[in-house]
């Protein structure tokens, strides 16, 4: 789970010395028509007809235009193959690096130009050259999932331990989008499956987890992956999994013997996430795996300040998972982003991107900045949420709001009775006074009211402003119910 800092921050420092806008044909030409320019108009129009009659006189072979990319990265991002053959003939250096740091043997490999690699591997080539945020032709080729590339760059001798300067390696890269081939050639390479990225610390277990990726999460944990590892906000591969409903995955990492009752600071756990979200088979198997509701504990409540039923499960979705997504892809460093053979060119790059919004709905008790009252609705509002580093904070109330009541809250009725059958306590109250029950009548939910009934929650439970279930009950099915 996140521990959510009392501001928002994004820092996003954007380089334009490479927008990879290409010049147009006339632009070129307009410069002087020597050859290599000719070859590389053609090459930029995808006119493979001329650029493989233009290449034979060339004599300036490692021509390169503004951005230091040479003709040879240009022809092999589109796959040129007769064109990069004259020109490794005739003495182009396939190691040379553009301004990005990116070689030939990059533009072939994101682009999946199998043909050329080949034929670049025959050259005295360096497989380990890193661009200026730190990535490899193998990292490219695993991220795009362009198996016999990377077959290939393995074969030649690729290190498949490097990382990018966010962390991020190519078993990452290839866990995260559901390469499972990929997966299985780096293992064989004994990558190592526990490196985490700098920044986010995800694993390739936590990548592969928040894809739902069960084949992967099988190699991963056959090869020694430690399930209980945990990312930058403090998640696991369990609760990133219980989180999207991935319940295959789950059950593969409680076979593997992932710790069940792992927490993040906030106290959430992944039967918390997987009963917010109703995902009642993921519950029963954490609950027969030994998950113990959080209000069997002694402060066995987590901190959530809610607006609505809807506000937790789009912060935490938003937070665990798409932050923790796209701070693994890109975290405060360059993303070089080599476009498809449609263009064959650098689209862009980007320096010192931070994509860590540190906005907090979901803190540590000590760093809450929501202000929490409860209107005559009966829903939890925030009043007030400031997002700013070092703002005054004048009241410091959170909710304590356990499993049951979030599955009581939204609507989950199988998760309500699983909770309950073990163990759950039923007239446990947050700091607000309200209680589960208090809950399922505010949403007039008749059907979780008169389970909770029977299995003993008591209605005359008052919240601290003085009302019980009843008062919050405009159903009327629950207000019978409640009056019995």
């Amino acid at each position: 789970m996140v521990s959510m800092p009392d501001h928002m921050k994004r820092i996003s420092y954007i380089v334009l010395f490479c927008t990879m806008l290409l010049p147009c044909k006339e632009e070129v030409l307009a410069q002087g028509s020597t050859v290599a320019e000719k070859l590389l108009s053609q090459l930029i129009a995808k006119d493979r007809r001329h650029a493989n009659q233009t290449v034979q006189k060339i004599d300036n072979v490692n021509f390169a235009d503004i951005y230091d990319r040479t003709l040879l990265m240009y022809a092999s991002s589109v796959g040129f193959k007769k064109v990069c053959r004259t020109l490794l003939r005739k003495g182009a250096d396939p190691n040379l690096v553009a301004i990005d740091g990116t070689t030939a043997a990059m533009h072939a490999s994101y682009n999946g130009q199998t043909r050329i690699v080949e034929l670049l591997m025959r050259e005295v080539l360096q497989t380990d050259i890193q661009t200026v945020d730190g990535f490899t032709a193998l990292m490219m080729a695993s991220q795009n999932g362009h198996t016999d590339i990377v077959k290939l760059l393995l074969e030649k001798g690729a290190n498949p331990n490097l990382q990018a300067y966010n962390g991020l390696s190519p078993l990452m890269l290839s866990s995260e989008n559901g390469y499972s081939e990929i997966v299985k050639l780096l293992l064989e390479k004994r990558v190592s499956v526990n490196l985490q990225s700098t920044y986010s610390k995800t694993t390739a277990l936590i990548q592969a987890a928040m894809g739902g990726y069960s084949e992967i999460g099988n190699m991963l944990l056959e090869n020694g992956a430690n399930p209980d590892l945990k990312n930058k906000q403090e998640s696991t591969a369990l609760m990133l999994a219980s989180l999207r409903g991935h319940a295959e995955f789950v059950n593969l990492l409680l076979n593997k013997g992932a710790d069940v009752n792992l927490k993040s600071p906030d106290g959430s756990n992944a039967l918390f996430l997987a009963s917010l979200n109703g995902y009642d088979d993921i519950v029963k198997m954490l609950l027969e795996k030994g998950a113990k509701p959080d209000s069997r504990e002694t402060d066995g409540t987590t901190d959530i300040l809610i607006t609505s039923k809807d506000e937790i499960l789009d912060t935490l979705n938003r937070r665990l998972y798409i932050e923790s997504k796209q701070d693994s892809e890109n975290n405060g460093q360059v993303t070089v982003l080599i476009s498809s053979s449609r263009t064959g060119n650098l689209e862009a790059v980007k320096l010192f991107i931070d994509k860590m919004v540190e906005s907090d709905i979901l803190a540590k008790s000590d760093r809450t900045t929501a202000f929490i009252s409860g209107i005559p609705s009966g829903h939890i509002t925030i009043v007030n949420l400031l997002l700013k580093e070092n703002s005054p904070i004048t009241d410091k109330r959170s909710v304590k709001f356990t499993d049951l009541m979030a599955a009581s809250l939204n609507g989950h009725i199988k998760v309500v009775k699983l909770l309950a059958d073990y163990g759950a306590e039923l007239n446990l109250k947050n700091n607000d006074g309200a209680t589960s029950l208090i809950y399922a009548s505010q949403q007039g939910n008749a059907e979780i009211v008169k389970l909770l009934l029977k299995k003993g929650a008591n209605p005359e439970l008052k919240d601290n402003e003085g009302k019980m279930a009843l008062d919050y009950a405009y159903s009327h099915d629950v207000r019978n119910l409640l009056l019995k």
